[in-house]
């Protein structure tokens, strides 16, 4: 059996994400092992679906690739999607996993580099991708990250 963490697995979560398809949200109890073990699985497929934007970006500018790739899989993946955005406000055991995320979409997208303090690449990495969720400009201004 495929495992996600020392205690849960695959099939573990995918029952979780059929419950959540199937039911409110709010009445699909799921551990802060499990959230993070999805935000894990969100992060590992996300980071696939980066590699190929960055492959393929062609002349398109990375900023919009990346943000296209991370809709993208937000609509293959909805209800992961919704699981971990209705927790993530109240759960800090994903805060280091939704952290990983963040700080991937900041560097797929050219916003910080490898070198750049890890708080700044998750806090240019969020406020990317709270602009990819609304709609608004994704302006490759980084200026707030040396604030």
């Amino acid at each position: 059996m495929t495992l996600t963490s020392a205690h849960t697995s695959y099939a573990e979560l995918n029952a979780v994400l059929e419950r959540a398809g199937h039911q409110p949200r709010t009445s699909t109890p799921i551990s802060d092992e499990q959230l993070v073990a999805l935000q894990v699985r969100w992060t590992r497929a996300l980071s696939a679906r980066l590699d190929q934007a960055i492959e393929f970006a062609g002349s398109k500018p990375l900023i919009e690739r990346v943000a296209e790739a991370w809709r993208q899989q937000g609509t293959d993946q909805v209800t992961l999607r919704g699981v971990l955005d209705e927790a993530e406000s109240h759960c800090p055991a994903l805060a280091a996993a939704v952290g990983t995320e963040l700080r991937y979409l900041a560097l797929a997208a050219g916003l910080v580099g490898l070198d750049d303090p890890t708080e700044d690449a998750i806090r240019v990495g969020r406020d990317y991708r709270d602009r990819i969720r609304s709609g608004a400009p994704l302006s490759p201004d980084t200026s707030s990250a040396a604030a």
